[in-house]
């Protein structure tokens, strides 16, 4: 790589390689002490500018167990340049990062600054990132837990519609969430992706007239399944083939796919599978706290719905008012046999939430 030729614009300045490498190595030398995003984001631009044809990517377990991987910077910024096609981002666009440094979707917003001449606005990576010092975005990122702080705000969400193009990710889009995202005047999109697909690879219009029920391939990406219904991914062009996930999706004639669920998620009551993520998706309207499904042994359906939610336990009436609409609203075998309150959930690095049985 020659360093002199890439420029970084970043919160309003421009810069070539060789300034941002003295600045990020001054920095980290002399101990400034920099905010915890900021070093991580300073260590990513080194490695970016580095000699090395690999990055270090920390994956989520979409394919497996969550391990550290080597991604390609050739194929990184290829599929950088999908992203700036897809969405009509050109040179001098105003983009924001929100997002951690050490995950794929922070660091595709990076590089997608560096292959496009984007002008990058870096704030604190957090729950709420709402901030009053940025211009008018062509484009962010974010994941839906993010959005949905901002929207629970006045200024949250005029923040929003202050951002042309959102893209959404990282885990589900909930049902009241997408609800809310109607009445902006943002367009936003929902991403499937992975960090060994090096972000996404498929995208679902979220509103407005061309709003889709499925996630879209982009351009070159080759789907199929396999013998248990799970997704397998070809990209020649972005280094993949046939990469099993353990997503199980249901393909539509038009090409579109939506995800059912996790085959490792999976709970088998009296025969019938139920997908976990499906039940939540109802059960969203009367839960506003986190929770989730998982199988608990059963003498008679072998396994049956368990229902987890993160809070102090609830007064017996509002549970029995949650019971009554989960019996309205649910098949038979979706019926949890069980409300349990945990305190707080165990979650990985990344946010998410382990489903413990």
């Amino acid at each position: 790589m020659v360093h002199e030729k890439k420029i970084l614009r970043l919160n309003m300045q421009a810069f070539d390689a060789s300034w941002h490498l003295k600045y990020a190595y001054t920095h980290l030398k002399e101990n400034w002490s920099p905010a915890p995003w900021k070093k991580e984001l300073m260590y990513f631009v080194i490695d970016w500018l580095s000699g090395s044809d690999e990055i270090i990517a920390q994956t989520s377990g979409s394919t497996g167990q969550p391990k550290k991987i080597r991604l390609q910077k050739k194929f990184m910024e290829v599929s950088a340049r999908m992203t700036l096609n897809f969405f009509g981002l050109t040179p001098g666009d105003k983009v924001l990062l929100c997002l951690p440094i050490r995950y794929i979707a922070a660091k595709m917003m990076l590089v997608r600054a560096f292959v496009g001449k984007l002008d990058l606005y870096s704030v604190e990576p957090k729950l709420y990132p709402y901030s009053e010092w940025t211009p008018e975005l062509d484009f962010a990122a974010m994941t839906p837990a993010q959005a949905k702080k901002l929207l629970e705000t006045g200024e949250g969400t005029v923040f929003m519609n202050r951002i042309k193009k959102l893209l959404l990710g990282g885990s589900a889009l909930p049902s009241l969430l997408e609800e809310k995202l109607q009445t902006l005047k943002t367009q936003v999109w929902h991403s499937y992706g992975m960090t060994e697909t090096m972000s996404h690879i498929a995208l679902r219009k979220v509103n407005g007239r061309d709003r889709t029920d499925g996630f879209v391939p982009l351009p070159g990406i080759l789907l199929s399944q396999n013998s248990e219904g799970c997704l397998r991914i070809t990209a020649p062009h972005l280094g993949i083939d046939n990469m099993e996930t353990h997503d199980v999706v249901e393909r539509s004639g038009d090409g579109s796919f939506r995800v059912l669920g996790r085959t490792d998620n999976v709970i088998n009551s009296g025969g019938v599978k139920l997908f976990p993520e499906q039940i939540e998706q109802k059960l969203a309207k009367w839960i506003s706290a986190p929770f989730y499904l998982v199988a608990q042994p059963d003498n008679l359906l072998g396994e049956r719905p368990l229902l987890r939610i993160e809070s102090d336990p609830w007064p017996e009436s509002r549970v029995e008012e949650l019971r009554q609409q989960i019996k309205l609203h649910l098949e038979k075998f979706e019926v949890p046999k069980e409300i349990l309150f945990v305190k707080t959930f165990r979650r990985t690095d990344s946010g998410k939430v382990v489903r413990e049985r």
